[in-house]
């Protein structure tokens, strides 16, 4: 594994990946008895081997059902850790989810469950909450604030659909998630109102924030006419790149190419929303870099497929396709 993996890593991953959540939870315990705190075994123990595994199957040495079932595991884990914790009676009260759409929710519960232990009442909603539900959730509950997690820039409108949920609740929303770029630099373009880089600092940053959703709310980017038309006509255009890119590659799964073109169109989204083709660019750059380890030889297929699907009648979308793969060195 990675630099900096220790043998208590190696350890959880093979536990972790063999799907023994018992074998993984008493491990984990053994590790707090012998006095190693529970942040210290979220974040730098379980997200860790987490991440280092996300890698390794990026670069093909990790199957698609071995990643699954070390989150799978991991993710158990957490949950019976933070359910050894008991809700405080008193104190702030936060809400915690992923963003409409996404469902890496592993980071946004070990994030929950650190906030129980540092004294927060604490809802975990889960992954891909609708934005309309969880509008419904704040509106009766009535918490001192949002928390919500992206994993990956495809999922920018439905984090900016949860970020205006909840300021229509007249919630604040703390944002996190590498969804939101580097150093969360769409953060504020979205409407949140903080950002925290790690999911261990978000404790430290609702400690001490001073939110203003109204002003973040009034700040926060809006559809374009381009965008909307692009949303309307999502279907028509992921039809007309599936039969692009099949015609050039026959023999491909197409539940792969749906999903890759779905994250492709859907960070194209994010790119017309934010108003520039960095979110797209690094998905394109990321299929470049992962996906012959996982049989598809030429990703660039990829773009070439969506805008021969975009054609001259969505002339906004293209440009900033253009745009995007021109930065991700296309």
């Amino acid at each position: 594994m990675g630099q900096g993996i220790t043998e208590t890593h190696l350890a959880v991953a093979s536990i972790a990946t063999a799907g023994d959540s018992g074998g993984l939870y008493r491990l984990v315990a053994r590790l707090m008895d012998e006095g190693t705190p529970l942040e210290a075994v979220l974040f730098d123990v379980l997200l860790r081997v987490e991440q280092e595994v996300g890698h390794r199957w990026q670069r093909g040495e990790y199957l698609v059902a071995e990643e699954h079932a070390v989150t799978a595991t991991i993710e158990t884990v957490v949950s019976l850790l933070a359910g050894s914790l008991d809700q405080p009676l008193e104190g702030s009260h936060v809400v915690v989810a992923t963003a409409e759409g996404d469902s890496h929710s592993l980071p946004a519960r070990a994030a929950a469950a650190n906030l129980l232990f540092n004294g927060f009442r604490t809802n975990f909603l889960g992954a891909n909450v609708l934005s309309s539900d969880l509008e419904e959730f704040l509106v009766d509950e009535k918490p001192d604030a949002l928390v919500l997690s992206s994993a990956m820039a495809s999922h920018l409108l439905g984090a900016r659909a949860g970020i205006e949920a909840a300021h229509t609740a007249g919630v604040p929303v703390l944002v996190g998630g590498r969804g939101f770029g580097e150093h969360g630099r769409w953060a504020s373009v979205l409407g949140a109102d903080a950002w925290a880089s790690t999911p261990r600092d978000v404790v430290a940053v609702l400690r001490s924030w001073e939110p203003d959703p109204i002003a973040a709310e009034a700040n926060a980017a809006r559809r374009t006419p381009e965008l909307m038309e692009l949303i309307e006509r999502r279907s028509e255009v992921m039809a007309r790149a599936e039969a692009e890119w099949t015609a050039r590659a026959p023999d491909l799964d197409r539940r792969v190419v749906r999903a890759e073109l779905d994250i492709s169109i859907r960070s194209l989204e994010a790119s017309l929303l934010v108003g520039e083709p960095a979110p797209l660019a690094e998905v394109l750059h990321w299929q470049a870099q992962a996906l012959p380890s996982h049989g598809i030889d030429q990703p660039s297929t990829i773009p070439d497929a969506i805008a021969a699907a975009l054609g001259s009648d969505l002339q906004g979308a293209a440009t900033m396709l253009g745009f995007a793969r021109g930065v991700a060195g296309e």
